[in-house]
């Protein structure tokens, strides 16, 4: 029998163990046994637990969310339109019912699959290597496994799958981890009707909180009756008096577009195939365009491959990749009418400040700006408004992003050229990857009825304010990228320690090649300890989705096992 350890109970590991389960015939299921470790139920993982309010909803297309496998054939949309056909026809629906999708698949495959599978609600202090097998360590004893897969997701750095160290505390906030999933930090008690709140952060996190705090509290919603989509803010009366947003830029994210005009979609098509042609040119010949998995090729093959990558492309590889987007924005630019050059599209990639159109705000109050702003990024949107430079990117950007997650996929690259992309894709992902435009619309409401302020510069909470920290942890192993950066995580120090993983210079995450399999300090394979996810976030990129399209590491690990598997004699 082949013992399995998971590190985390999330999508990830849901989607590796349902495509392990469609690879093992029921009469081999005997031969594999997959113990989940996680101190909330598997399935769901933290960020989308089931006892969240309804408040808060997807930022993403519910149509994307899809866990089915050969035991249900359900993706989310169609789970949905059968337990809740009043939501079915919401692209952005509560969370809570993704979590509970999420969930009845884990428990299908519990009940039903060809895999013995155990949950252990328990928090992993430790894995390292004991001979030929792995030990997992936890709070009362330890066991021992032929595999182990990290699928940590957020839980690394803030819900003690492998030990907390939390980068930069908001000191005196209410909530010591960070808010992914539980939100009992905002209770009535600590934040009293009346109070005055600031929280640490102005993206969707703080948007969550924000709502959480009216909508959550009683408040509710009527249209605005200016002949606009727009919504005013209804009190209740038990949310606070005045809700600050503070955050290093003090600037809000761009609402994302409910549809791509009709005038850019051809042209996205044809960038999408230059970037995928650039992807293939720039690596080396020699290699594997066809993205085979490389735990069949023979020992030794995977450095020899990657240092002659690193000799092909030194010095300027990715320099054909910006030229690939940024032309691309020239000419969705150029079909949109905007009067708009290179120089000004590279400007707002390189600062993230776009050029628009929009009214001067220069002499507005903080929140009057914002709402404004907000407002124009919903014209924008909705094409009632001159499109804006930022507005161009996102569409490039979302356009081109899955792409580009394929081109860029463990290439080799200067680490100057990857603080270049670092920054460039923190200024376009505000643009990109924002609310929904409802949730932009209550943004507005809020601001409009003085119960939202976003901070300028040099404001400071005052002494009696409650302080609320919605800045989320980053993905990888390492708080800033290596090598001067410590862990996030006991159990990632312990294996940086061992040598048994590795973190590129100038990245944050896990070196892994194309099954998951973790590179050891040597470069080497580390077989049987493979990591899916947000821990290897920086060469791959793009983990922070339930979109299980996007990334193809679980099944090549799958399929890695199932081999295994399938070589076992009978018992």
């Amino acid at each position: 029998m082949i013992r399995i350890a998971v590190i985390g109970g999330g999508p990830k590991c849901l989607f590796a163990l349902l495509a392990l389960h469609d690879l093992i015939p029921a009469a081999q299921s005997p031969r594999i046994s997959v113990d989940v470790y996680d101190p909330l139920p598997p399935g769901a993982g933290s960020v989308w637990r089931v006892t969240q309010p309804e408040v808060l909803r997807l930022n993403v297309n519910a149509g994307i969310v899809d866990a089915s496998s050969s035991l249900s054939q359900e993706n989310f949309t169609r789970w949905i339109a059968r337990v809740a056909p009043e939501r079915s026809k919401e692209k952005y629906p509560p969370r809570v019912f993704v979590g509970r999708y999420l969930n009845e698949q884990f428990q299908l495959l519990y009940h039903h699959g060809n895999i013995g599978l155990t949950h252990i609600p328990l928090v992993v202090t430790g894995v390292e290597r004991h001979g030929s097998r792995w030990r997992v360590s936890g709070p009362l004893s330890s066991q021992e496994y032929d595999e182990v897969l990290l699928a940590t997701g957020h839980g690394a750095t803030g819900h003690g799958l492998a030990g907390e160290l939390r980068p930069d505390p908001l000191a005196g906030a209410l909530n010591s981890s960070p808010l992914m999933g539980d939100y009992t930090a905002l209770n009535k008690t600590d934040v009293a009707g009346g109070a005055e709140v600031w929280i640490r952060g102005a993206a969707l996190t703080a948007y969550d909180v924000a709502l959480l705090l009216t909508e959550g509290r009683g408040g509710t919603w009527q249209p605005s009756g200016d002949g606009s989509d727009g919504v005013l803010y209804i009190p209740s009366g038990e949310e606070p008096r005045r809700i600050t947003f503070f955050s290093r830029s003090g600037a809000l994210m761009e609402p994302k577009p409910e549809h791509v005009p009709a005038e850019i979609s051809p042209c996205l098509d044809v960038y999408r195939q230059r970037l995928r042609q650039w992807g293939v040119q720039t690596r080396d010949p020699n290699s594997d365009a066809g993205r085979r998995p490389s735990w069949r090729r023979p020992a030794g093959r995977v450095l020899a491959e990657h240092a002659l990558a690193k000799q092909v492309v030194a010095g300027q590889a990715l320099a054909g990749m910006w030229r690939v987007l940024l032309e691309c924005a020239m000419e969705c630019a150029r079909l949109m009418g905007a009067p708009t050059g290179a120089l000004e599209l590279w400007r707002t990639a390189l600062t993230g400040d776009s050029v628009s159109a929009s009214p001067d705000t220069g002499k507005l109050s903080q929140e009057t700006n914002a709402a404004v702003l907000l407002r124009n990024s919903l014209c924008v949107n909705q094409l009632r408004a001159p499109v804006t430079t930022g507005w161009i990117w996102a569409r490039v950007w979302s356009g081109l992003y899955a792409e580009l997650v394929v081109a860029m996929d463990r290439l080799p690259r200067t680490t100057g050229e990857w603080r270049l992309f670092n920054r460039v894709a923190r200024n376009l992902e505000k643009f990109t990857f924002g609310p929904p435009e409802l949730t932009a619309r209550k943004l507005v409401a809020l601001l409009e009825a003085g119960i939202l302020h976003v901070a300028g510069a040099g404001e400071k909470p005052p002494a009696a304010a409650v302080l609320v920290d919605a800045v989320t942890p980053g993905p990888g192993v390492l708080r800033r990228p290596a090598p001067e950066a410590e862990p996030n995580s006991d159990l990632a120090a312990q294996l940086l320690r061992a040598g048994e993983v590795m973190v590129r210079p100038g990245e944050r995450g896990l070196w892994t090649d194309l099954d998951g399999t973790c590179l050891a300090r040597d470069g080497s394979r580390n077989e049987r300890l493979a990591a899916l996810g947000r821990p290897t976030e920086d060469p791959t990129l793009g983990h922070d989705t339930l979109n299980r399209s996007l990334h193809g590491e679980y099944r090549l690990w799958a399929q890695r096992v199932a081999a295994r598997a399938a070589a076992q004699p009978d018992s």
